[in-house]
């Protein structure tokens, strides 16, 4: 039988999936994980594989995305408002935050470039929200879109745990010892770059606009 979907351009699918013209998966790699060092703490982060480009340079690079989820904590600061809280603070917390992941079956970890919690969690339309300060400006720093994981209270301040909406997408290079390293700023303007982080994003759109469909068709919506 025909997919429903078969009338959607099939955009590039992640790296180490080869799909036929009708999107079914043919052949899997098994090598689809990477790990990336922060060479500031020389902490590891986990991540998935994406996709795999040659740069201008000829280099190869990686987009990746973390295996875990990538969370943030912030301070509410009035009735309806949030703060980013700062490294040095982020350390005091980090017992009560774990702990309050914990209470939802996740577990924190102070992964490379970002805190990671590994686990599931279920979330409905009510647990995402936008980023404002008082004066309705978006907030510095900040995705403009996040889930809520979780909430804590400590020494007077109420905290919530949270994932930005969109995925954390890392840009890779390897070098020539086959290490990974986190590409300069610069190199985010490369063309390739732009045009693989094109791809996903595409890529991402079409998974939504799957799941419209499958709901649709399953009376969901």
């Amino acid at each position: 039988s025909h997919s429903p979907y078969a009338s959607v351009p099939l955009p590039k699918p992640p790296a180490g999936f080869l799909l036929d013209e009708h999107g079914r998966v043919i052949r899997v790699s098994d090598k689809r994980i990477a790990t990336i060092v922060d060479s500031t703490n020389n902490s590891a982060l986990e991540c998935i594989i994406r996709r795999v480009f040659t740069n201008s340079n000829g280099d190869e690079c990686l987009l990746l995305c973390p295996v875990d989820t990538p969370v943030q904590i912030l301070k509410s600061v009035n009735v309806e408002g949030w703060s980013a809280v700062s490294d040095e603070e982020v350390e005091a917390i980090l017992p009560s935050a774990a702990y309050a992941l914990a209470k939802i079956h996740m577990h924190l970890i102070c992964s490379g470039f970002c805190y990671t919690a590994r686990g599931g969690f279920c979330y409905s339309e009510e647990d995402i929200f936008e980023f404002h300060i008082d004066s309705g400006e978006d907030v510095d720093g900040l995705p403009s879109e996040g889930i809520e994981i979780a909430c804590f209270h400590l020494g007077g301040s109420h905290y919530m745990i949270y994932t930005p909406s969109d995925p954390l997408l890392f840009v890779a290079i390897r070098d020539k010892k086959g290490a990974l390293h986190i590409a300069e700023d610069e190199l985010l303007e490369d063309p390739a770059v732009i045009r693989a982080i094109d791809e996903e994003t595409e890529f991402n759109a079409l998974v939504e606009e799957e799941a419209a469909v499958f709901d649709s068709l399953t009376g969901k919506r």
